[in-house]
């Protein structure tokens, strides 16, 4: 199920599993636009204590959520 959404990090889903930890993945897009003009969508897994998009790409790249967010706001 979608439990978090945010045009800048991405989607963030949730599946629970049984008798396992629950399965969490972020889809996010490419902003780069292949040679087509499309973009290419991604979705990665993260640790099930994400909750929001913006905290599970930030730990793609072993970085704290508001951290993160500073260099989302620079750019």
């Amino acid at each position: 199920r979608r439990i978090d959404h945010d045009e800048r990090w991405g989607t963030l889903y949730r599946r629970e599993m049984p008798d396992d930890e629950p399965l969490v993945m972020i889809e996010v897009i490419n902003r780069s636009p292949e040679p087509d003009g499309s973009y290419r969508h991604y979705t990665l897994r993260v640790p099930p204590t994400c909750t929001t998009s913006l905290e599970a790409v930030a730990w793609t790249f072993d970085m704290p959520a508001a951290e993160y967010a500073k260099l989302g706001a620079e750019s």
